[in-house]
């Protein structure tokens, strides 16, 4: 998959992605995206959402030490499921002449989804690669079903085209 200006990689931290569907190969599949990001010199940034239930500073609150993070890279702190809201993202991919976000992280159906829906009506052109976003079962859809749902559904075509 070709790249995109920058690579959001959002609320892959400890107290998101314990017990997440297919964890180990969405890692790998996230460091991949980095590396491939990092050998073009393009931005990485990485959201963290902080509130009540996830504590800023604490070990939750941490991004997953196996992610491939530099102290180069930008990080942005949330505190709500939209990455732009009442943060410097917009401020930071203007700053960077970003026209192409390439998206990636936890949790589908909330952090992931409202920032990419936002980023669209910003008039960000949105790209992800196929299961780069990951989340859990719950009552009515299981973990794949729900990524399916948001990827062949909702987002592919109307927010972000997803690749292979």
């Amino acid at each position: 998959m070709k790249t995109s200006d920058v690579l959001i990689v959002i609320d892959m931290q400890n107290g998101v992605c314990d017990g997440i569907y297919r964890r180990n190969e969405f890692i790998e599949q996230i460091n991949q995206r980095i590396l491939i990001y990092r050998k073009e010199k393009k931005p990485i940034i990485f959201i963290q959402h902080h509130d009540d239930e996830l504590i800023k500073e604490s070990e939750g609150w941490q991004l997953l030490p196996e992610l491939l993070t530099e102290s180069t890279d930008s990080y942005v702190e949330k505190t709500h499921a939209n990455g732009f809201y009442q943060t410097e993202l917009q401020m930071l991919l203007e700053k960077l002449s970003v026209k192409a976000i390439e998206f990636c992280g936890a949790q589908t159906e909330f952090c992931v989804n409202t920032t990419v829906v936002f980023a669209h009506g910003l008039g960000y052109r949105n790209f992800m690669q196929k299961r780069a976003s990951s989340t859990f079962d719950n009552h009515w859809l299981t973990a794949r079903e729900m990524i399916d749902y948001y990827e062949n559904h909702l987002w592919q075509g109307r927010f972000l085209q997803i690749k292979d």
